[in-house]
């Protein structure tokens, strides 16, 4: 797998000034090739007001770091009601995911934190049209749309990225799974993760996050959990998954040493996690 991280990782850091461009050039000499920038932690390259990602600025970053796989995350009502294709704040992220592709291809990750199981019954089919619809925008720039699944129901999440991926036919590809097992422990039917890994077909999936909750809460360093994640590196190295891993641990001051402590956890776990050989400490 590709070692990443999650740019909100580094929230401490940017509130206290850090420049973004400095944490990607720290992150790279550890190692991680992998990164997700994610909305309200893309420091001075997105709008105060509301969060915006400033497209026109982020292409700076894919030509700096070109070897660094950038993918754009925003908070999105993807679920929510018809017409989500034409909000400004979507639009403004397949120009950012276009301009930080680089040499790979253009990729946008989405959660929708609004709507919930609630909201979407009875709206599956509708839901999956728009869905389909956002897909295409991304597809039509040869980019990839990742939805990530947050507090509704697994079971409504997964028929909606379904039938979108029917609609979509050959063009199926351009939509994908980000998959983070802790978000499972919060769906209201909570199914058992180490099930879930076992179901997932890698075909479909764009990155996974990797994160621990304990004790209700986020952990800063990935350790002993709810989240069994020996049972979650056997199931990938199942379906031979060889995308992006992207650590999502909670901020704290000393960051790097979480995550290296997080990297040597999983590495004691076995698995595709012994081949990463990233320089801790540096």
């Amino acid at each position: 797998m590709i070692p990443g991280i999650v740019s909100n990782c580094w929230q401490w850091q940017l509130e206290q000034g850090t420049r973004l461009e400095d944490l990607l050039g720290q992150a790279l000499d550890r190692g991680y090739l992998a990164v997700e920038l994610r909305q309200t932690c893309l420091g001075s390259f997105e709008k105060p007001d509301g969060f915006v990602p400033k497209a026109s600025a982020l292409g700076c970053l894919a030509d700096r770091f070109p070897e660094i796989q950038f993918d754009l995350a925003l908070a999105f009502p993807f679920l929510g009601p018809a017409g989500v294709v034409e909000d400004p704040l979507f639009q403004a992220g397949v120009e950012g995911a276009r301009a930080l592709s680089g040499r790979f291809r253009p990729h946008l990750r989405l959660v929708d934190l609004e709507t919930t199981g609630g909201m979407l019954r009875g709206r599956e089919t509708q839901a999956a049209r728009e869905v389909a619809r956002l897909a295409e925008s991304l597809a039509d720039t040869g980019g990839w749309l990742s939805l990530e699944h947050a507090r509704q129901p697994w079971t409504s999440f997964t028929r909606v990225m379904g039938e979108a991926r029917r609609l979509l036919g050959s063009r199926s590809d351009h939509l994908r799974l980000c998959y983070d097992p802790v978000n499972l422990l919060f769906a209201s039917d909570r199914p058992d993760p180490a099930e879930v890994v076992r179901s997932l077909d890698a075909a479909t999936l764009s990155m996974v996050h990797l994160k621990q909750f304990h004790a209700g809460e986020l952990q800063i360093s990935i350790e002993a959990g709810e989240i069994d994640w020996e049972a979650q590196i056997s199931g990938w190295a199942r379906h031979g998954y060889k995308g992006p891993a992207l650590f999502e641990v909670r901020p704290d001051e000393r960051i790097w040493e979480n995550l290296d402590r997080s990297r040597v956890y999983l590495e004691s776990l076995g698995g595709r996690f012994r081949s990463w050989s990233l320089p801790c400490g540096k």
